[in-house]
């Protein structure tokens, strides 16, 4: 059945090509020229990297979400490796290459090392984007976190000339009026001289969704984070930018608030998950931040370019409340000795981060010709708390200062070989305040039933502890003629674990005891660094590009969230995989192409030293991920894009089976008067089908199967942008 739907949906879009062919008048390609990759730091092109890079224009994200489509969902569409969104304000189990990704904003990162929701794509308007620079692969090129890659959102800046765009988004599913969202994002740029000035504002507003089969999705299906439903996002930017000579600045402040109005609670027995007809009784899911960048260059110093960078962020993120049952088996009581859960039991979580980056761009002739040295000091804070809505804390209040040094040098060998290599040592300070762990229950799975296990509170002694990694990277790219390039490398990455969810956790060794203390240096976790070796190759002309590649990355302590008994630990992992990307543009206006991944990896479930188990679904929820598309443009202001999208979901002795999915996808634009009409339509056939990345997140205790989320349904998008 789904093969079928799968060739038919790709006969479906060859129609739309063949149609387009017919529309040919003979426009000649044109070369878009070479990006600087700012998140490879080096000022390198994509071509001069030794890995696999993807960047995705803004215009691209635009038409994508015009068609209906979450930020989160259109990337997993168009970037190989990056598993299927999984329908939520946030990005729980989208994994990339089955590891963490850093997400950052101009180069910086807004979650804390410590703890993290990691709702970044939920939280930026589409329409500020000027392109997504992705570097897959783990990297410490930005410090900690990047163990599957980089995904770096540039914002835009103004341009020449004053400039004000108004943008509207409708969109709905049809049969149901309580599904109608809507977006409205106006801009404003100036350009007067040497400087630059760009306001933006924008407000959002999400109705109820619902499923292929027309049942409404549950509010908050992923257990106290939220679906995106009955949500109001507010956002406020400036950004300004300033040269003279050799001297640039660059400023953005950024101000946005999240609040989505749960209403029901929700079912998770039920496959999939289902709403119920009892009314919530928690506060709504909040999302409260602002931050700010400031970026000092200075082209020309004696010891090359200089640029310096100063960031501060500051959040604050409520969870929904959750009630005790399968998806929730470690809970809040409301006293000593009771299993009844606190009604109050919603937690809050603040993190404030502080950082600063010097990074030198120094010529390094002395070993080659045009060889470069580019070197540095980054300098890092984080703050976190987490506390009940009445104040009580839940996890240990920690901070961490971090420092690292960074070498990377690139050095060109004769005219067809390119050496990449560098190092970066990095030091953590760890600080970990006494805390007690409030009282809680822990429900256990016994002969097919829960039992409720009060858990006194418990007392947990922080201290003062100390991380540290060296990780490095070499590389080389050899360009085997102008338009083909081979490419192979070694990388490595790091990342803290989520310390505070390990003393969240705490418990004793006799966990009914009262009046207990541990100390977290028994619990806490070991940082984990991942090698990973990739080899590849790139062919680019003005009409075609391709790009594949295959990967290893391997572990020692890979971090492995069982949600059955609520528990963390770390061993050994190996994961390896293989990318496709290609695109072939057969006139200036008429493009097609390909995105194709496969990813897999196993573990050491029982500690004996053998990667012998199947990587949890939560980190794979699919093991081969494919997307075809179209683009065309017409001479009469008509363009048209088409896509089909195909995720095979996992089945793995051991695991719960996720099935696969199809999807097709269909939008334009038309010049209207001084403006531009969009339209679009997400999950075209109205596909009623599971979501496996939701679906990977969490397994019933009672069952070990897979809490299964539906997929959204057909989705009508139209709106108008203008220029003036």
């Amino acid at each position: 059945m789904t093969m079928t739907r799968l060739l038919s949906s790709v006969a479906y879009l060859g129609f739309f090509a063949a149609g387009s062919v017919q529309a040919q008048q003979g426009e000649e390609p044109f070369d878009l020229g070479t990006v600087v990759i700012e998140a490879a730091r080096t000022g390198a092109g994509k071509d001069a990297i030794p890995g696999t890079v993807q960047v995705v224009e803004g215009d691209a994200i635009q038409r994508r979400i015009a068609s209906g489509q979450s930020l989160s969902g259109a990337l997993s569409d168009i970037v190989p490796g990056l598993a299927p969104a999984n329908g939520t304000i946030g990005g729980a189990s989208q994994t990339l290459r089955g590891r963490t990704t850093q997400i950052l904003i101009d180069g910086v990162a807004r979650t804390s090392e410590l703890r993290g929701f990691d709702r970044e794509l939920s939280l930026i308007d589409p329409s500020s984007i000027e392109r997504i620079e992705i570097i897959k692969g783990s990297t410490a090129r930005f410090g900690n976190g990047a163990t599957g890659g980089i995904i770096n959102i540039v914002t835009k800046t103004a341009g020449e000339g004053t400039r004000t765009t108004l943008d509207t988004r409708f969109s709905f599913q049809d049969g149901d009026d309580d599904s109608f969202s809507n977006e409205l994002f106006l801009s404003h740029e100036r350009r007067m001289g040497d400087l630059g000035l760009r306001f933006e504002l924008s407000r959002s507003d999400s109705g109820q969704f619902y499923d292929g089969d027309g049942s409404r999705l549950p509010p908050d299906p992923l257990v106290g984070q939220g679906n995106g439903d009955n949500t109001d996002r507010y956002t406020l930017g400036f950004a300004a930018d300033w040269a003279r000579g050799p001297h640039e600045l660059e400023f953005r402040f950024d101000s946005y608030q999240l609040e989505q109005e749960i209403d029901v609670f929700t079912d998770y027995s039920t496959n999939p998950v289902s709403v119920t007809n009892r009314s919530y009784t928690g506060k709504p899911v909040e999302d409260r931040g602002t931050s700010a960048n400031l970026t000092y260059r200075h082209t020309d110093t004696p010891l090359g370019e200089l640029e310096v960078t100063a960031f501060v962020t500051d959040i604050e993120r409520r969870a929904a409340f959750v009630e005790a049952g399968p998806n929730n088996t470690l809970y809040y009581s409301d006293g000593p000795g009771t299993t009844v859960q606190d009604p109050a039991a919603q937690t809050e979580l603040f993190t404030t981060t502080y950082g600063l980056s010097i990074t030198m761009r120094s010529p390094f002739d002395w070993v080659t010709p045009d060889a470069t040295l580019t070197w540095g000091l980054d300098l890092g804070r984080d703050e976190v708390e987490q506390e009940l809505l009445d104040g009580t804390d839940v996890l240990a209040p920690m901070s961490q200062n971090s420092v690292a040094v960074f070498a990377q040098a690139e050095v060109p060998v004769g005219d067809r070989w390119q050496i990449s290599a560098g190092l970066r040592a990095e030091q953590f300070s760890l600080t970990v305040s006494d805390f007690t762990r409030p009282d809680a229950v822990s429900l256990r799975a016994v002969g097919g039933t829960f039992v409720p296990l009060a858990l006194p509170a418990l007392d947990v002694d922080g201290g003062e502890f100390d991380y540290s990694a060296v990780v490095g990277n070499i590389g080389t790219v050899y360009s085997a003629t102008p338009n083909l390039d081979f490419y192979g490398g070694f990388s490595q990455g790091f990342s803290i674990p989520d310390v505070g969810s390990f003393t969240r956790r705490a418990v004793s060794a006799v966990p009914t005891a009262a009046n207990q203390t541990i100390s977290i240096d028994s619990i806490r976790p070991e940082a984990q660094i991942v090698n990973t070796w990739e080899v590849g190759t790139r062919y680019q002309t003005d009409t075609l590009s391709l790009d594949a590649s295959a990967f290893l990355s391997t572990s020692d302590e890979g971090t492995i969230f069982d949600s059955a008994t609520n528990t963390l630990t770390q061993q050994k992992e190996r994961i390896w995989g293989a990318e496709l990307s290609a695109d072939y543009q057969f006139r200036t206006n008429w493009s097609a192409g390909a995105q194709v991944a496969y990813t897999e990896g196993r573990f050491d479930d029982d500690g004996d030293d053998d990667i012998d188990s199947w990587l949890p679904i939560n980190r794979i929820p699919s093991t081969y991920t494919a997307t075809l598309y179209t683009d065309r443009a017409f001479n009469n202001g008509l363009t048209l894009s088409g896509e089909v999208v195909y995720a095979s979901g996992r089945d793995k002795p051991g695991e719960p089976v996720l099935g696969d999915t199809v999807r097709v996808n269909v939008g334009g634009s038309y010049a209207l008067g001084n403006g531009t009409l969009n339209f679009g339509v997400s999950n075209l056939f109205d596909q009623d089908q599971i979501n496996p990345t939701a679906s990977s997140v969490r397994t019933d205790p009672l069952t070990d199967d897979a809490v299964r989320v539906a997929d959204q349904g057909r989705r009508i998008a139209v709106g108008y942008s203008v220029s003036f």
